[in-house]
């Protein structure tokens, strides 16, 4: 019954709807002030958490069943959205996208690390939801190839603010995937990824402004742009400011940590992240405590919060970095 715990992101994707229906079209923010007080307040009533759960197979269903319960509420508000006043469609857009880059965005990544091939198309199916289908190639290819070093896009730099690394990041990892994909299929156009996801996306945006008109149309986008947004902000608190060399291996220490019992039963446990770096085909549940790897102060969500303010991100932080590299006993009194 342990894998009861992560069933949180359900109740938070399920009361969008259910805001929206029981109490009037802008009470969807209030799941994302939820979030925000479920996330935080972990962090200060629960402890760390130093070994794995037990695995079975409704472990790895959670995932499976999330992402079509994440589409289907994106393809509900696209469809509502028509009759919606501005702050209808902005209590809409915020919820839906925010759940996807938490909630979709993990479950979707946890399905396309994996090696059964029905799973990898859910979770391309969950980036599709979210405009960003390249993702996987570029995460699975790119990122946890040269995670920490000037080589990958997805790993923010000591010093570089959250405004300035998202679009670096967001135009460098496609610009990596297409360049992937390119060198797998010499050249060919019909067999590239990347090309393909370029077409699909056009398709499905042609087809919401067909059928249900201009406005699903951005509304798809908004919150798509809001999902990315939120994914990026995930992979800038990451490896904020760990640096390796080309040739090192990555270790826990090249890799933030958030390592807060309750906090990680709410994103799967990606706040073990060291060890999914070492062990990328793992399943969530599996993901284990590592004490070497750098904590980050303020958990995920505070971390986050932080980085939407970069003088504040690097009040904190640009000393955190430090500190990991100041040998015991030559820290600054």
């Amino acid at each position: 019954m342990s894998a009861l715990r992560f069933t949180s992101p359900f109740v938070f994707a399920a009361s969008i709807p259910a805001l929206y229906y029981l109490i009037g079209p802008a009470a969807p923010f209030l799941t994302v002030v939820a979030l925000l007080i479920a996330l935080i307040g972990a962090e200060l009533i629960a402890r760390r958490e130093q070994g794995p759960e037990p695995q079975g197979p409704l472990f790895r269903a959670l995932p499976n069943l999330y992402v079509p319960m994440q589409l289907a509420v994106i393809a509900w508000a696209v469809v509502v959205v028509r009759h919606s006043d501005a702050l209808g469609f902005a209590a809409l857009a915020l919820p839906v996208g925010v759940t996807t880059g938490v909630f979709g965005v993990l479950a979707a990544h946890e399905l396309v690390h994996g090696h059964n091939r029905a799973e990898r198309l859910l979770g391309l199916l969950m980036l599709t939801g979210m405009s960003y289908r390249h993702f996987r190639v570029a995460h699975i290819f790119g990122h946890h190839r040269y995670a920490a070093t000037a080589r990958d896009p997805a790993s923010a730099r000591l010093g570089e603010g959250f405004y300035a690394f998202l679009p670096r990041t967001v135009f460098a990892q496609f610009a990596d995937a297409w360049s992937f994909e390119t060198q797998r299929t010499h050249g060919r156009l019909l067999a590239n990824r990347i090309a393909r996801d370029v077409a699909v996306l056009l398709t499905l945006y042609l087809a919401i402004a067909i059928v249900l008109g201009a406005r699903s149309a951005v509304f798809f986008a908004v919150q798509s742009a809001i999902g990315i947004v939120v994914l990026e902000l995930f992979n800038y608190i990451a490896h904020y400011g760990l640096a390796r060399r080309p040739r090192e291996p990555f270790t826990a220490a090249h890799s933030w940590n958030s390592s807060n019992a309750l906090a990680n039963a709410l994103i799967f446990n990606m706040g073990r992240h060291s060890w999914h770096h070492a062990r990328p085909a793992a399943s969530f549940e599996s993901l284990r405590y590592v004490a070497t790897a750098p904590e980050l102060p303020a958990g995920y969500a505070g971390s986050i919060l932080l980085a939407l303010v970069p003088p504040l991100w690097r009040r904190v932080m640009d000393p955190a970095v430090q500190n990991l590299h100041t040998p015991p006993g030559n820290a600054p009194a």
